[in-house]
């Protein structure tokens, strides 16, 4: 088995229009801008061939807690890195990768400009079928059998590049 780096980078590519979360304030209808940024999933195929699979993703996500009028862009803007688990996540019926405490990788709106999603800072990888083709990926480098004989051997860590988080901004009806 083989390791594998996914590179969270500060380069954007795109935008997405989230709503806010856990409060997604679905009675006023208030999404935000932010930006999507390229992911790459890096490693070494079985013939040793370096391998760079390219993904958008939702870095960032608008936090505003119930009742509260305190709402916040939230998410890791930080250099930084983490070998990731395969754990479950509370708010999502799926398993994800654990970055560390409540901060995941895992699946982002198919169409991220006009689905309703909330986000909360963790990574999202967005796009029709991509969420399936980011863990095929890891599975064709590392060699494993499935997500769980990655977590376990440790094979799989995320690379933050340090990014300023975006400002807050409402989108425009």
């Amino acid at each position: 088995m083989r390791k594998v780096n996914i590179f969270i980078s500060n380069v954007t590519q795109g935008d997405a229009h989230i709503s806010s979360y856990p409060d997604n304030q679905k009675s006023k209808k208030i999404k935000y801008k932010v930006p999507l940024y390229i992911v790459n999933v890096e490693g070494v195929n079985h013939n040793g061939t370096r391998v760079s699979e390219v993904f958008n993703a939702v870095r960032f996500g608008v936090h505003k807690p119930y009742g509260s009028d305190r709402i916040r862009v939230v998410g890791l803007s930080d250099d930084q890195t983490h070998t990731l688990t395969w754990d479950n996540i509370s708010t999502m019926t799926e398993n994800a990768w654990r970055v560390y405490d409540g901060f995941f990788i895992h699946p982002g709106p198919d169409y991220p400009m006009s689905q309703v999603f909330g986000s909360i800072g963790c990574v999202e990888i967005c796009g029709v079928g991509e969420w399936d083709r980011f863990n095929e990926t890891i599975l064709n480098l590392t060699g494993a059998k499935d997500e769980y004989e990655v977590s376990d051997n440790k094979l799989l860590t995320a690379e933050y590049q340090s990014a300023t988080r975006p400002p807050l901004t409402p989108v425009k009806k």
